[in-house]
């Protein structure tokens, strides 16, 4: 069932093909566009990953086709902020190679190696991927949906695959909050963070419990939820020997809550912003969100200590970026 909505969904790429061959790229050329958080990337990315898959599974032997996404999505290996080698490359080269014979794309194969940094360490030229959807499983499945955002048919690959669970353990209930993470069900993720927080209560170690309650907090921040996570934060801080972990990184997990907590509700921030203040004055190992953070609950509750703090940061900020 699972792979037959897999192929019929890329059996949709059909018409991208047939667009391409009479002359319109526009869906799967390289398009640049830059991106506030994560720099220059390509719009089409996905796209075209849909579309070499497709040819993979479809069996589309077209040299023209495959050379000429192949140097598209060079573009991007070069371009990208993020570097990284992505499925499609090797999804091409793969193809590719049953063109090379006399050597004709040995120059295409050298420039993906040379690429970026990631190529270079881990592009292959020589990779075989096979041809056969049938080859994947369930799981192999829904990673395909998830990389190419095919959303809608993943969610019921997801169901499958929660029938087919036997028994839940802290592994399998990691992966289940990944897939409703990127499905838009975050909602659902609550008793999953729970449950994962009882059983690091009942075997886990100290550091362990910690951690499982900062996931939980940071779903409910997520979710906008602060009253939420208030309170769990507050059972943290009266429960749990939260003194172990502050010169590890996970006390700053629990200080970034705190002062997202402040700046949404600094009418009720009382005792919870003066314990974040009296710990960030503590610190010696503060980061740039951390910083960032402090500052806006400091303001939220209109203290004179995010003035220290805006200096403090820039001092930090100007002491990572500049050469010494």
């Amino acid at each position: 069932m699972y792979v037959k909505l897999l192929q019929d969904k890329l059996w949709e790429q059909q018409e991208i093909y047939r667009r391409l061959k009479a002359g319109d790229a526009g869906t799967v050329c390289y398009q640049e566009r830059q991106d506030a958080v994560y720099g220059t990337q390509d719009a089409n990315y996905t796209n075209r990953m849909r579309l070499s898959y497709y040819l993979l599974y479809a069996h589309i032997d077209d040299e023209a086709a495959i050379a000429y996404l192949f140097e598209e999505e060079l573009k991007d290996r070069e371009t990208n902020s993020f570097q990284g080698i992505g499925q499609t490359i090797s999804i091409l080269t793969s193809l590719l190679r049953e063109y090379n014979r006399n050597h004709t794309y040995d120059h295409l194969f050298e420039r993906a190696k040379t690429a970026n940094f990631d190529c270079a360490c881990g592009y292959d030229a020589n990779v075989q991927i096979s041809r056969n959807i049938r080859s994947n499983d369930l799981m192999d499945c829904i990673y395909l949906c998830q990389d190419m955002d095919y959303r809608d048919i993943m969610e019921p690959m997801v169901e499958l695959w929660k029938e087919s669970v036997s028994e839940w353990n802290d592994s399998n209930r990691r992966t289940l909050i990944s897939f409703y993470s990127f499905l838009g069900r975050e909602e659902e993720n609550e008793t999953l963070y729970k449950e994962q927080l009882q059983e690091a209560k009942q075997t886990g170690t100290m550091q362990e419990i910690i951690a499982a309650y900062v996931k939980l907090i940071q779903h409910y921040l997520c979710l906008k939820q602060y009253g939420k996570a208030r309170d769990i934060l507050d059972k943290v801080l009266k429960t749990a020997d939260w003194q172990k972990i502050r010169r590890i990184r996970l006390f700053g997990d629990l200080l970034e809550a705190a002062f997202e907590i402040t700046e949404n509700q600094p009418e009720t921030a009382g005792e919870m912003w003066s314990w974040a203040k009296e710990q960030m004055q503590q610190q010696s190992n503060i980061y740039g969100n951390l910083y960032k953070k402090g500052i806006a609950a400091a303001k939220a509750v209109d203290d004179p200590y995010a003035a220290e703090l805006e200096k403090e940061y820039q001092q930090w900020w100007e002491g990572v970026t500049l050469p010494s």
